[in-house]
């Protein structure tokens, strides 16, 4: 019996609604616009042979940027904080003690 049914379903023609639900088990995945440029970014990279030059810039960036003025910001924070605390002992020694 089991053979005649798929002899029977093999010589049936596929109707609309059987491609439909084919259609929803095996999706077909569509390319986003971000992975099409992402790709065509590595391939014009690959191309015109510029990765490695990127990359070595890529290091001297807007982050190492950042955070290097963030440590010089900080140093200065540090040398102004030392230059008031000597100020105020200063302040403090020429003051006369008081009983």
């Amino acid at each position: 019996r089991k053979a005649m049914e798929a002899a029977g379903a093999a010589r049936k023609p596929e109707s609309t609604l059987d491609k439909i639900v084919g259609e929803l088990k095996n999706p077909k995945r569509a390319v986003t616009t971000v992975e099409k440029s992402s790709y065509d970014w590595d391939k014009f990279k690959e191309d015109q042979g510029i990765g490695e030059q990127l990359e070595k810039y890529a290091k001297d960036g807007y982050v190492e940027r950042q955070e290097f003025l963030q440590r010089v910001d900080e140093r200065q924070f540090e040398l102004e904080k030392a230059e008031r605390a000597k100020a105020r002992a200063a302040a403090a020694m020429k003051q006369p003690q008081q009983k």
